[in-house]
């Protein structure tokens, strides 16, 4: 790598096109290079096919690393690597930073309204989970079940 720095480039990309990789092994990789290459601004690309992406994430925040491509929607796949799944989601990946105390600089809500129109615009579903399932912070309605006194739950108006 050191003879792609000589010639000048402004930073590195490190990918997992086909979402083979782990925490362990991101983790790994991440102190090696940041050690041997501590000036340079290193990215992550990391794609969800193993259902590793976010972790992976994390893994590598841990080690310093603090930039990440991600696509809207989660978006993408590997055409040299049949069955590989698109890129960690930008929604996704913007709500756990902010659910962890990171400051992101997005505006979530924003980007996930946006997110959700992504479904209609490509014709079929897409793998983000917060568009699905709503920010951390999302409340729901009280169930339609109670419990009585001696802790049993009973339904609602069922005539008890």
């Amino acid at each position: 790598m050191q003879q792609f720095l000589d010639t000048g480039l402004q930073g590195v990309t490190l990918c997992d096109t086909t979402g083979m990789a782990n925490p362990k092994q991101v983790r790994r990789l991440c102190e090696a290079v940041l050690r041997r290459w501590p000036e340079v601004p290193f990215t992550l690309h990391f794609h969800n096919t193993r259902g590793m992406g976010l972790a992976n994430v994390v893994a590598a925040l841990g080690t310093g690393m603090c930039r990440f491509d991600a696509s809207l929607g989660g978006l993408g796949g590997c055409p040299y690597a049949p069955g590989a799944t698109g890129n960690v989601c930008t929604e996704d990946v913007v709500h756990m930073l902010e659910q962890m105390g990171y400051e992101t600089a997005v505006d979530l809500d924003a980007l996930i309204e946006v997110a959700q129109d992504m479904p209609g615009i490509v014709g079929h579903d897409v793998p983000g989970q917060v568009i699905k399932a709503g920010k951390a912070d999302r409340r729901y309605p009280k169930p339609e079940w109670v419990t009585d006194a001696t802790g049993q739950v009973v339904l609602k108006g069922a005539g008890r």
